[in-house]
């Protein structure tokens, strides 16, 4: 499209040129071969055309055409690019010469029509067209010029300083005249500089960037290359331009979802890095430190298991809105996952004081109860302490060594904090060998039953043997259940470090069996066991493989998984029950001493735990109550931790039906167990075979 600047809509005395002035000479414009019209712009109609026009809109009389409305069959892009012309006539008192494509009856004519403004009566601005057949234009000149019209991409020719030259009807329709020069565009200084510097080096470039429109600020994918004015021949920019601002805002809401934890709305544990990186450099330019607080909620897991994860729910986002309250200035608030949370705090480095203030400010915050539903639900944190540079310098490296901490805090009773230091990483590390030495310990069978006595006090006979896991390292020698049990506890290889003790204590049974001596075996299992779905299939496979009678089988678990357990434990029980298996509670006593709940398990055994046997007389009054309460329940009773004969008396008198401690024997091998079975229970001990 050639763009003219001559001002021909004026009359030879200055005056505009009007409707009345054409139709006054409409007898001398009617000889004319060019095709003359009038479009109302406002109506979209031709209210006057001469004879060669109404032959190119193929109409039988001007009352025909002027009748047409036209606005019915025009695009868009037509529409507005003729109100662009209206608005050139008026300010500018323009003229234009392009290629349209009419389309009479329907029918395609492409025509090179030249335009210039004309006052109707009422003083509104119109269009005259003057339109000639363009013979030569072929049909792909044609096509590009349509195409260009109708485009939604924003097109524009600018002189190399930026000045613009031409500008498409997308690219009108976006810039004002204020922004039509390429610089006054470009929001931000430093894209339009790269441009320009891309084009100097490149001659292309193409950036997402954020420009100025009719419509505000918007984003922009602007692709610029360097060309030649096709009028002018000088070094120009040719520019074309796509509105992305829907797909940036769509990526905006997709990033803040990738970063936002749905339920609490705060920052997650992908965003961590972005907010680490973001507060230690402010920290270092303000000569702060970076105080990680990792927070866990004791006994969460309880409320999920017990009241259903609508109140877990609740907690969680009663306790992100109280970490919030806490935070001041730049501090930040993570939810890593679970009940666990980070709070970042910046605070002065010579005050380090003020971290052991915003941790007391977090265990008091979260020790209040909340409601929810009428009940009163509590929870107490865990908190672990890391600071940054001190302790770490990655967000992954302080999160690691704050959560270590935390697990003091646990290991150390809960509801309290505890800062990190280098003993806690050592003590880590030492784990990790110690697992790693368990799982090689594991698959070399280095994990054996020692054997225990208990005594019935009626008979002074031994009547059962408790097998207990030892592990023979095969250079630190033997190893105590303390320095293993915990650490199979944690990570699951309780499980199959239980099954191999079970498996040895029944296969000793089967041996001693076959020496006549039957004797009755009980094996403690873990909540981990217990909480594997197939653990009763397990015991049961193991009693067929050995060929032992479930009934001489006693399987003794804390009295906290009573309370505690979840439903597969409860499973587990019931189908423990039906093979006849005997169950005990070990170490009663010590937790919460439900004897409702121990009658609905129906225990066949308790084992009062040593810590009350040891301070009798003292406790007296309290293991009197248990032993009665178990009478009552025709429960077995056996005392633990006898170490002396006064105990063993104290005990007998109390009305305890076994005894188990030092006092009977330590615990020993399966070799000076039989020896000391064969003693006890007049069994002659098999002969060797000389042959």
């Amino acid at each position: 499209m050639n763009r003219s600047v001559a001002k021909v809509s004026r009359g030879e005395n200055g005056d505009a040129v009007t409707l009345s002035d054409v139709t006054d000479k409409s007898a001398i414009l009617n000889r004319l071969e060019a095709a003359i019209w009038v479009f109302d712009i406002d109506e979209s109609r031709v209210v006057w055309a001469n004879q060669a026009a109404l032959a190119v809109w193929d109409a039988t009389d001007l009352g025909e055409l002027q009748a047409r409305n036209l606005k019915a069959d025009m695009s868009p892009s037509v529409s507005q690019r003729v109100k662009q012309f209206q608005a050139d006539f008026i300010e500018h008192d323009a003229a234009f010469s392009e290629v349209w494509t009419l389309y009479p009856q329907g029918v395609p004519k492409s025509l090179r029509v030249r335009y210039v403004g004309i006052e109707l009566d009422d003083g509104r601005m119109a269009m005259l067209c003057e339109g000639h057949d363009e013979v030569v234009e072929q049909p792909e000149s044609i096509r590009s010029s349509d195409a260009l019209l109708h485009t939604q991409l924003m097109i524009s020719l600018h002189h190399e300083d930026g000045e613009a030259l031409y500008l498409n009807p997308a690219a009108r329709a976006a810039f004002d005249a204020q922004n039509a020069h390429l610089h006054s565009r470009f929001v931000r200084k430093r894209d339009f500089d790269k441009l320009l510097k891309a084009l100097r080096t490149d001659g292309q470039i193409s950036i997402i960037t954020k420009v100025a429109t009719t419509k505000g600020e918007r984003w922009h994918e602007v692709t610029a290359r360097t060309c030649h004015d096709p009028v002018s021949g000088a070094p120009s920019i040719h520019v074309s331009e796509t509105d992305v601002s829907d797909l940036k805002e769509a990526e905006a809401r997709a990033k803040s979802q990738a970063y936002t934890d749905p339920l609490t709305g705060l920052p997650n544990r992908i965003h961590l890095p972005i907010l680490h990186q973001q507060m230690t450099a402010q920290a270092e330019a303000d000569g702060h430190i970076v105080g990680v607080f990792f927070i866990d909620l004791d006994q969460f897991k309880a409320i999920n298991d017990t009241l259903g994860h609508s109140h877990g729910d609740t907690m969680l986002i009663r306790v992100a809105k109280r970490l919030r309250a806490i935070c001041e200035g730049t501090d930040k608030v993570v939810r890593l996952g679970g009940d666990e949370f980070l709070l970042l705090a910046t605070v002065p480095e010579d005050d380090p004081q003020q971290l052991c203030n915003i941790a007391g400010k977090i265990l008091d915050a979260l020790s209040l109860p909340v409601r929810h539903d009428g009940r009163k639900l509590s929870v107490t944190p865990s908190i672990g302490i890391a600071r940054w540079p001190q302790d770490g310098e990655t967000a992954q490296e302080l999160m690691k060594n704050a959560d270590l901490a935390m697990y003091q805090a646990k290991a150390a009773g809960r509801n309290r904090y505890r800062h990190f230091d280098a003993r806690m990483k050592q003590d880590q590390e030492t784990e990790l060998e110690t697992l790693t030495d368990i799982r090689e310990g594991l698959k070399r069978n280095d994990f054996v039953a020692y054997y225990q006595p208990r005594v019935d006090l009626a008979t002074n006979r031994i009547v059962a043997v408790e097998a207990l896991a030892r592990w023979n390292h095969p250079k630190r020698g033997l190893i105590m259940p303390d320095a293993f049990i915990g650490l199979c506890e944690k990570t699951g290889l309780i499980n199959d470090l239980g099954l191999l003790i079970l498996r040895d204590a029944l296969k000793q049974q089967k041996s001693w069996r076959s020496q006549g001596i039957e004797i009755f075996v009980s094996v403690n299992v873990s909540q981990r066991q217990l909480s594997s779905f197939d653990f009763a299939e397990q015991v049961q496979d193991a009693l067929q493989e050995f060929g032992c009678d479930s009934s001489g089988l006693e399987l003794e678990m804390t009295e906290t998984l009573l309370v505690e357990g979840d439903k597969t434990v409860h499973q587990n029980l019931k189908a423990l029950r039906k093979l006849g298996v005997k169950i005990a509670i070990d170490d009663f006593g010590t937790g919460y001493s439900n004897f409702s709940r121990l009658n609905d398990m129906a225990a066949d055994c308790v084992k009062i735990d040593r810590s009350l046997i040891r301070d009798l007389p003292r406790s007296e009054p309290i293991v009197k109550m248990m032993i009665a309460m178990c009478k009552l329940m025709k429960v077995s009773i056996v005392a633990e931790g006898i170490e002396n004969a006064e105990l063993e008396a104290k005990v007998r008198d109390m009305g305890c039906d076994e005894i188990q401690g030092f006092y009977c024997a330590k615990p020993m091998t399966a070799t000076n167990m039989t020896e000391h079975l064969q003693a006890d229970l007049g069994v002659e001990p098999l002969r060797r075979s000389t042959k």
